[in-house]
Formats: C-alpha cells, sequence, structure tokens
C-alpha cells in the first residue's frame, strides 16, 4: 500500500515537475521530512534521486517538441556540476535546524518568485523564440550557484534556473522551461550520486517516487504545450509558501 501512495505521488509530482521545469524537489522535500519523518539530508537525497529520473523522462520529452536550447543547456549544465557535490558534502555536516532554517526561507522565496512568473507569464506565452544572444557568461556564474543551492536543499535546481533565465536572460517561459528540464539531469546526477555514497537516499521511497515521476514526466510535457499553466504556479507558489512556514515553525 506505502509503495502505491509513492507511485501515486510521483505521478503527481512529475506532472508539476515536468510541466514547470522545476523537478518537483519543492514538493517531495517537505512530504518526506513531515509525512515520513526523514532527516533533512535523507529528504534532500531522496528528492535528487526522484528529480534525476523525472528530468530524463521530462527532457526526452522536450527534446521530440524541439523546445530546448541546446546551447544554453549544456553551458549551464555543466556549470552546476562543481556546485552540486560541493552541496551534498556541506548538507552532510550542517544540523537538522539549520537546514530547516535554510529550507524555509528558500521555499518562502521561491512561492514570492513563482507569484511573479504567474502574473507575467502570460504575456510571454506567444513567444517561443530563443534569443539569438544571450549573457551565458552571467547563465554559466549563476549555475554554479544553482548547483550548490539545489544539492543542499534537493530540489533539482529548476525552480531557481527558470526564473533566471526568464527575468535575467530574456528567455521565452516555456523555452526556459524545456532547457531547465534538460539542465536538470546533469545537475540532479551530480547530486543524486553524491547523497547516494553519503547514505542520504531512502531507496523504497525514491524508487516508488521515481517510478511515478517518469510517467508523470509524460503527461506534464503534453499538458505544458497545450494549457496555459498559470493558476497551476499559483496555487504551487501556495503549496510551497505553506512549506516554508511549517520548516520556520519546526524549529521555533
Amino acid at each position: 500500500m506505502e509503495l502505491l501512495l509513492f507511485l501515486v505521488v510521483g505521478l503527481a509530482v512529475g506532472c508539476i515537475g515536468a510541466m514547470l521545469g522545476i523537478g518537483g524537489g519543492i514538493i517531495i522535500v517537505p512530504l518526506m521530512s513531515f509525512v515520513f519523518g526523514a532527516t533533512p539530508q535523507e529528504a534532500a537525497g531522496t528528492s535528487m534521486f526522484v528529480v534525476l529520473f523525472n528530468s530524463l523522462s521530462g527532457a526526452y520529452g522536450y527534446y521530440k517538441q524541439r523546445r530546448i536550447c541546446w546551447d544554453a543547456a549544456w553551458k549551464f549544465a555543466l556549470a552546476t556540476i562543481p556546485g552540486g557535490f560541493l552541496g551534498s558534502y556541506i548538507a552532510h555536516y550542517l544540523e537538522s535546524k539549520t537546514l530547516f532554517i535554510i529550507f524555509g526561507i528558500f521555499f518562502a522565496i521561491m512561492a514570492a518568485m513563482m507569484f511573479l512568473k504567474a502574473n507575467t507569464k502570460a504575456k510571454a506565452e506567444t513567444n517561443t523564440n530563443v534569443p539569438e544572444r544571450y549573457n551565458w557568461k552571467l547563465g554559466t556564474v549563476c549555475s554554479v550557484v544553482v548547483g550548490f543551492i539545489a544539492s543542499i536543499l534537493g530540489i533539482g535546481g529548476g525552480i531557481i534556473h527558470v526564473p533566471m533565465m526568464t527575468y535575467l536572460l530574456k528567455f521565452p517561459v516555456k523555452t526556459a522551461i524545456a532547457t531547465s528540464t534538460a539542465i536538470l539531469t546533469v545537475s540532479a546526477l551530480s547530486g543524486a550520486v553524491s547523497h547516494a555514497v553519503l547514505g542520504h537516499v531512502l531507496w523504497i521511497p525514491a524508487l516508488g517516487l521515481a517510478a511515478g515521476a517518469v510517467i508523470g514526466a509524460q503527461l506534464g510535457v503534453r499538458l505544458a504545450s497545450k494549457t496555459k499553466s498559470s493558476l497551476l504556479m499559483r496555487l504551487t507558489a501556495l503549496l510551497v509558501l505553506a512549506m516554508g512556514v511549517k520548516f520556520v515553525l519546526s524549529v521555533a
């Protein structure tokens, strides 16, 4: 019964994660922490494992739709690797209370960014062209930081990369989502391997969630091409904000 629950949750997480290009870690981390009693390290490690399979499935779907900007994807993806390894090792030595506070503050900030993104999404919905020129140096530097933060929190980094490409680099939203999903395959791989070596992955939940996420990601890719996701983003932002508040209050 518990494995079935993980499959169903993974299906939903995979759908939302691929549709918004965020990987789903923002849902998995609080779920593992508060519902299943995992430590912050275990929540982050298990989340990274699931995000890896979610992003692989989602990237394949976006590849078939030809929405990925590969020039940005490989540059930004490689830049996340050193930050991902460093973040997983630092997370190993941080106290649980410290991680909970970091989780809470970060989720609150990301919720605000998602609300802003939802409000501007409709204006950019019809634009699908990749900029001929973009500041790849700025994007590469930011991606190193993204890899570091994402690995500590176990979120994959898509929730940072999508706003970064949309606001800083002026990518169309749908192109940013697709490219972010491709980047996640690399950043999540480095983080997942590091967390697995350190014993942070809870394998039964991880395998169940990952199996569901692979299927859900394909659904999310299809929905992203046909559906305006501003309402879904606002609802997800509310969930993220609630989880951020819960993390902070849990150490009070």
